[in-house]
Formats: C-alpha cells, sequence, structure tokens
C-alpha cells in the first residue's frame, strides 16, 4: 500500500511540474506558453532569417561600431496570438559586459523584426514566450547578405 501511495505522490507531482512548465501568467493574467506543441516560426526565413534581420537591425543603428563592445545578452519577448512581437514585454534575462546603450540597440532592433507564425498548443495559436541571444561584435556570418 506504501509503494502504491508513494507512486502516486510522484506522478501527480509529475503532472504539476508539468503543467507549470507548460505555461506561465503574465503580469495581465494572460496565459503565455513556455514550450508550446508548434513553437513560433519566424516568417521571413526561421531562425537563420530572424538572426540576420536582428543584427542587420542592430548594425543599421549608428550607435553599434565592430570590435568596440565584446558581450552577450540573452532577451526575452512574448509572440502574441497574431505572430507580431509585444513590445512591452522585450526582457534582458541575461547580460554579460554589454553596455546599457547596445542593450537598447537590441531591444530597439527586436521590435523591428517581422512577423511570425504563432505558436500553438492543441492547433490553437497562443501566446508564447521566444528567447533570442544578441552577441556583441555582430557575427557578420550570421547576416545574409544575398537578398
Amino acid at each position: 500500500m506504501k509503494k502504491l501511495c508513494l507512486i502516486s505522490l510522484i506522478i501527480i507531482q509529475s503532472c504539476i511540474a508539468l503543467a507549470q512548465n507548460c505555461c506561465v501568467n503574465d503580469s495581465v493574467n494572460k496565459r503565455v506558453f513556455i514550450n508550446p506543441d508548434l513553437p513560433p516560426y519566424y516568417l521571413h526565413g526561421g531562425d537563420k532569417g530572424l538572426l540576420s534581420d536582428l543584427y542587420t537591425a542592430i548594425l543599421d543603428t549608428s550607435l553599434v561600431t565592430q570590435d568596440s563592445v565584446k558581450g552577450r545578452a540573452v532577451v526575452n519577448f512574448i509572440i502574441a496570438k497574431d505572430g507580431q512581437i509585444d513590445s512591452n514585454s522585450i526582457k534582458v534575462i541575461r547580460n554579460r559586459a554589454v553596455p546599457d546603450d547596445y542593450l537598447k540597440a537590441a531591444i530597439e532592433a527586436i521590435k523591428k523584426l517581422g512577423k511570425f507564425e504563432p505558436g500553438k498548443q492543441l492547433g490553437i495559436p497562443k501566446r508564447v514566450t521566444y528567447t533570442i541571444p544578441v552577441i556583441y561584435p555582430v557575427p557578420l556570418d550570421k547576416i545574409n547578405t544575398a537578398e
């Protein structure tokens, strides 16, 4: 009987942990999925197009000069049900040696990104959190120059 209770308890805890990893509540109590069944897809070339557009937009800012800063940051944002980036949700979640003005340039570049195919849970579009690295100096190999 003890083994049955222990197994039941483990199963219940596993289900709770899975449910917590599936979605979270943001500040306005709208569900935001972390690991949906189908993750968001950048409509202008997937992951490669996303990085290319991001770094091109960063280089287009007059502030950023190559080799003047070496560092890495991680930025998190929410992609809405319609595939647009929620510009109010953009947050730097990790920063390693990137000055604030460069982070602001990266956030402005993220705001300029194109549309995504929204993430889906059980075939229904959902709000999904998305995380992207920002590296300085800008990795030129990530930029697609053939347009």
